[in-house]
């Protein structure tokens, strides 16, 4: 229905019967249908509220059972409050006490752990000590030991310098070759052969005596050689027993001079 429904009129100037019972009726109906539908909602609220006031019930009483239960269940700790403060006073008492007796023992172990320590450490350092002496000693007794034997090969090559330049001397006085040797005892010859055309029984006497001395000559020199040449071996075996002994020399003494210099460094 409008907000402003206007009713018919009559020839006479009224407003017609059966329309305005008609929109009375219309009026009645929807007011009856609102009363409706605000009962059903009114209902349903008070349904709600019903729901809710039970479940609000429902807390309540669970509320007074959970408080009921915690009244029972910490009741004896309330009336036991003042036993309960005295058994945590007692524990903390006995706690501190262990605490500082623990402490104490601590203490007790850390400086006797300490001690013993301090004692391992100077008896170590005093056998260290020990073999750092005991080490230098042989050391000095092998360095003066190698020292004899140094001077000793320095004493073997001086000798050694003197014959070799003695030989060379001896070389360099010698002939060239056997072929220069030869050249020079034909020269001879021919020379004595000259003279004995001159004077025959000179001559003989002369060849007899020359031959003789060519031939020791020539022995001699032949005998030089071979000594020389033994004498050059001695001496390349010498001057090799030389080298190894002056190997052996510097070895064990840069061994001894390193060991020497790591018990330094360890002290």
């Amino acid at each position: 229905m409008a907000e402003y429904e206007m009713f018919k009129t009559t020839l006479m100037g009224g407003y017609d019967k059966e329309e305005v019972q008609e929109q009375i009726q219309r009026l009645k109906d929807e007011m009856a249908e609102n009363q409706e539908a605000f009962k059903k909602q009114l209902e349903e609220k008070d349904a709600r509220i019903a729901e809710l006031q039970k479940r609000i019930e429902l807390k309540e009483d669970y509320q007074a059972r959970l408080e009921e239960d915690i009244k029972e269940k910490y009741q004896k700790y309330i009336d036991n409050y003042e036993s309960i403060g005295k058994l945590v006073f007692e524990a903390q008492v006995k706690a501190d006490t262990l605490e500082k007796e623990t402490k104490e023992k601590c203490d007790k172990m850390l400086q006797d752990a300490e001690e013993e320590a301090k004692r391992k450490v100077e008896s170590v350092q005093a056998e260290i000590d020990d073999k750092l002496l005991e080490g230098k000693k042989k050391y000095l007794a092998v360095q003066e030991e190698m020292n004899g034997i140094v001077e000793l090969i320095n004493q073997a090559q001086k000798r050694f310098m003197s014959s070799y330049k003695e030989v060379h001397h001896i070389i360099s006085s010698m002939p060239t070759s056997l072929n220069d040797l030869e050249e020079d005892v034909e020269m001879e010859l021919h020379e004595m052969e000259a003279g004995k055309a001159e004077n025959p029984e000179t001559d003989k006497e002369e060849e007899l005596h020359l031959g003789d001395t060519q031939e020791l000559d020539f022995l001699d020199s032949v005998e030089d050689i071979a000594e020389l040449e033994e004498f050059d071996e001695e001496d390349e075996e010498e001057d090799e027993d030389s080298k190894l002994a002056l190997q052996i020399s510097k070895l064990l003494s840069e061994e001894d001079e390193a060991i020497l210099e790591e018990e330094l460094e360890d002290l």
